[in-house]
């Protein structure tokens, strides 16, 4: 990641059960032009539930379940930034 000349966006969600806030944000900072966006109630599929929700499981397996609704705007924001 330190070598990487290019913008990087970690996306991390607090109801990620596999990366720990933690390691986003050490990874982010490892990166040069590094940026950590973390958005709330998201799963490491990218789908909404919260850490105890039993939709959590679901989001590993339902392809019908959308996107958490925070993900966009951060991602949208950083592409207008960065290219």
């Amino acid at each position: 990641m330190a070598k990487l000349k290019t913008p990087v966006l970690v996306v991390q969600g607090t109801a990620d059960l596999q990366v720990t806030a933690m390691d986003a944000s050490l990874l982010a900072g490892a990166a040069i032009h590094g940026t950590l966006a973390t958005i709330e109630n998201m799963t490491h599929p990218l789908k909404p539930a919260t850490p105890s929700d039993p939709k959590q499981m679901a989001a590993y397996t339902d392809p019908s379940l959308p996107l958490a609704p925070g993900l966009l705007p951060p991602l949208d924001s950083f592409v207008a930034s960065s290219f």
